[in-house]
């Protein structure tokens, strides 16, 4: 096996070190970067995809790139023939022209899509409860986010990083995409969707930083979506409300609590689960095959980007909007 990882920033640096500890080694970085942490000098360097395949094949690659140049970066990934692709989370920043994807898919590529959240033991304790219908049927959930933007990257001026650009696809909404994803993953196509977001001048940012989202599942179950940057304290919750009781999933205090219509609570904790573990597990699912189900493939991937420009569209246009007029 031989790994292309292009993007060193802070996830990149973590997929890295994490291949590393799998045992990985064949390990080649693109980076426009002159100067590089001591794991990264012992790897070679190359500033471009063509540049790097001029002296190497590879067999894995890694996009951890900004969102806006996911799309240029998969193309250059697919044109060099690496098969099995990692992409981050979102696809990209806007509705690309994704057709040349199907080709490589029938030929054998496969793109997989960075939704390490699905790794995360609250998410698959939630996803066995649902499934085994403990609360009867779903009938509404509700997720709730918000972060105070300058603590996400504590050692960066918040307003000159990728969320606070347009062009680099930032935003409240595509930064907290994972949201809009595990709701697709539990209730399957969504069906309308509404949407009102702010545009505030407090964090000196050209992005929306609070938004709302309402969504209609084909399935019938609806959802509401909050996300903001201003929290100053960390909160993310969903309460699941189903006919014979609720769940609530709170990521921020790693812990579920399910509660039935007799009013018991059982409470499971996930104290002891590094962050850094589902990131771990998502990786060596990629390098060991495409039999984990948590894997997000690129077509679901799809789904998650265009439910969010889907619900910027109900906000530009004051319209509800159904979902699948963007497929």
């Amino acid at each position: 096996m031989k790994i292309l990882i292009k993007g060193i920033g802070s996830i990149g640096k973590r997929h890295l070190t994490n291949l590393i500890h799998l045992g990985y080694h064949n390990i080649v970085l693109i980076s426009s970067k002159s100067e590089f942490e001591s794991i990264i000098n012992q790897l070679p360097v190359y500033t471009s995809v063509e540049q790097a395949c001029r002296y190497h094949s590879f067999t894995h690659g890694l996009i951890c790139s900004p969102t806006a140049v996911h799309h240029t970066d998969l193309v250059a990934f697919v044109n060099a023939g690496i098969k099995k692709i990692y992409l981050e989370k979102p696809v990209s920043h806007q509705n690309s022209n994704f057709d040349f994807v199907k080709p490589f898919i029938s030929d054998g590529g496969q793109i997989f899509v960075g939704y390490d959240l699905h790794f995360d033991s609250g998410m698959i304790k939630v996803h066995e409860l649902i499934t085994k219908g403990i609360i009867g049927k779903v009938l509404s959930a509700n997720a709730f986010v918000g972060q105070y933007l300058p603590d996400w990257r504590p050692f960066e001026d918040h307003r000159k990083g990728m969320s606070a650009s347009i062009e680099k696809g930032g935003g409240v909404m595509l930064d907290l995409v994972h949201e809009f994803d595990y709701l697709c993953r539990f209730f399957g196509e969504p069906g309308k969707v509404a949407s009102f977001y702010q545009h505030n001048k407090s964090l000196e940012i050209e992005t929306e930083d609070v938004a709302d989202v309402l969504i209609k599942f084909s399935s019938g179950v609806t959802a509401t979506i909050h996300l903001d940057y201003h929290q100053p304290k960390l909160i993310r919750n969903c309460v699941f409300t189903g006919t014979y009781g609720t769940i609530i999933w709170d990521l921020a205090e790693k812990k579920v609590s399910c509660i039935n219509s007799l009013k018991e609570v059982i409470d499971y904790d996930f104290s002891q689960f590094d962050r850094n573990d589902r990131f771990v597990s998502i990786i060596k699912a990629f390098m060991d095959g495409d039999q984990d189900n948590r894997l997000t493939d690129f077509n679901q991937g799809l789904i998650s980007l265009k439910l969010v420009l889907a619900a910027k569209k109900s906000n530009d246009s004051n319209l509800v909007v159904n979902f699948m007029d963007l497929k």
